[in-house]
């Protein structure tokens, strides 16, 4: 099977080498830039410093090359991060040279500039940054400076440049993941809770009432999963570190009937890794820990049914990843299974 690239020449189905990115990094931000490139935010270095990067790598998938960033003002480790409607990127909060920050500033790609955005009110890292469909984007959860998990939640207007505390979570929470619904609300999934606890129970946010509501309780407990959004207006929770190691079990949640279901089983239990919407609407997984894991699975969500999609060249945790605008996946950085971290990135093709 076959499709074509940008230059219109075609590409075998399945996984290929790509580029080295400019720095080798692991915990960054990613998010797909509204012109198709993919762009990578900090993370360690690979000297396994959590402080040192203050740029981003940035893949272009018409010229098939990294670039790195101009300067931040801030390093950013395991950072909050969010595409604003006017295409500049937000990121937020994160681990600096500091420890645990509050620091908060926005990339604008077309001139490849950083500027500083009022910070949080709270400082946190492990949080989670989403954009409203009203252009504000919401910030939940993390860590604080002492190393415990938050209820807090707050809105960050771009109009203004200000954020402002809104209604709390339910349970407090790190290491979780929020996903924008259809509806405009935002579903908020597992994560690790006070006293080392994971989060089975589920919660959405109504930024029209500024409240939260239940919805429902994981069928597995789970932190460093993926939640990613169906063409339908399901979400698909996949893998996480549950309470006895890395899971291999999935769950999906309708919004329609507010429940959850079993989405079935990845081939091998997984936490960190990276989950992407593929074009044909399937759902690609791939990377994770442990880092010697190569395989990588494709979800349909029509039959609700997993497939393998081949492997990796190399196994890596807490990678960067994102869907290019010429429908490719790409995989890059990352960690080994002994902490090494890597510039490498790999692309696939459905």
């Amino acid at each position: 099977m076959t499709s074509l690239t940008a230059s219109g020449l075609a590409s075998a189905a399945g996984w290929s080498a790509g580029p080295a990115m400019t720095n080798a990094r692991a915990g960054t931000g990613s998010v797909t830039l509204a012109d198709g490139r993919v762009m990578l935010v900090g993370g360690a270095d690979a000297k396994r410093s959590a402080f040192a990067f203050y740029t981003a790598d940035i893949y272009n998938p018409t010229t098939q090359a990294w670039t790195q960033s101009s300067y931040s003002n801030a390093p950013h480790y395991l950072p909050g991060i969010a595409l604003l409607q006017n295409g500049k990127v937000l990121i937020a909060g994160g681990l600096g040279s500091s420890g645990i920050q509050s620091t908060a500033e926005i990339y604008a790609p077309a001139s490849n500039t950083w500027t500083i955005a009022s910070p949080l009110n709270q400082q946190r890292y492990a949080l989670t940054l989403t954009t409203l469909q009203n252009g504000h984007v919401l910030a939940v959860g993390g860590v604080i400076t002492n190393g415990t998990p938050q209820a807090t939640v707050e809105r960050y207007n771009p109009a203004t440049n200000t954020w402002t505390l809104v209604a709390p979570l339910t349970t407090a929470r790190r290491d979780h993941t929020a996903t924008l619904l259809g509806n405009g609300k935002v579903l908020v999934t597992g994560g690790e809770g006070v006293g080392w606890v994971k989060v089975p129970g589920a919660e959405i946010y109504d930024p029209t009432t500024n409240t939260w509501s239940p919805a429902g309780s994981l069928a597995n407990v789970r932190m460093f999963h993926t939640a990613t959004a169906l063409a339908n207006g399901d979400v698909l929770v996949a893998g996480g570190l549950g309470d006895n190691g890395p899971t291999a079990s999935t769950e999906r949640y309708s919004v329609a009937t507010n429940t959850w279901s079993s989405a079935g089983t990845l081939s091998m239990a997984r936490q960190q890794h990276a989950a992407i919407a593929m074009p044909s609407g399937k759902v690609l997984i791939a990377g994770g820990w442990p880092a010697t894991t190569t395989t990588t699975e494709l979800y349909d969500p029509t039959t609700s049914t997993w497939s393998v999609a081949g492997n990796l060249a190399q196994g890596r945790n807490l990678v960067g990843a994102g869907l290019a605008g010429n429908g490719k996946a790409v995989i890059a950085g990352g960690s080994t299974s002994t902490s090494v971290k890597l510039s490498s990135s790999e692309l696939y093709t459905e």
